[in-house]
């Protein structure tokens, strides 16, 4: 597939191809319209047989940009309700892939609903941080990130800042 690019912050710079995956997972293009905006995907691997759908799009074309300060190239990943346990398997071949392709990237961010603990528990497991609550115009959800170690790996405490 095709590297992500560098995209300005404008409506008509459309999301890149997600790029093959690790770890025996596939994301095949539903064929249904998405729109430049975002990539629709069934998500399948040796282990799990049955397809799940995924989208993938930037943060900036997403009602979360609102939610957290969003870099231009952070990317939203939404998996559906159900997305099995394993999905998780996904999450870690996944984030890493979107790194490689884009090193502007600071985060991958998902945003599930407030009251689907399900889903929280897999993007744990798939390596993502609960970060914080967010009312979206759909209701209240759970943001949670994933950022590559170079970013994660930073002091945050104000000591450590430079003045």
């Amino acid at each position: 597939m095709a590297p992500l690019t560098d995209t300005a912050l404008s409506d008509t710079a459309p999301m890149p191809p997600v790029p093959a995956l690790d770890g025996g997972w596939v994301l095949r293009p539903t064929g249904a319209p998405s729109g430049p905006a975002e990539h629709r995907y069934l998500a399948s691997s040796g282990d799990v047989p049955e397809e799940f759908p995924v989208r993938v799009q930037r943060v900036w074309q997403h009602p979360l940009r609102a939610a957290y300060p969003m870099g231009a190239h952070d990317v939203v990943v939404w998996l559906d309700r159900s997305a099995p346990d394993s999905a998780a398997g996904l999450l870690r071949a996944l984030t890493p892939a979107v790194f490689a392709v884009d090193p502007r990237c600071r985060r991958v961010v998902a945003a599930p609903d407030e009251g689907d603990l399900r889903t929280q528990r897999v993007l744990e497991d798939g390596g993502f941080r609960r970060i914080a609550e967010a009312d979206l115009p759909g209701g209240a959800v759970v943001l949670f990130a994933a950022e590559p170690p170079g970013i994660a790996g930073l002091s945050t405490a104000l000591d450590d800042m430079p003045h």
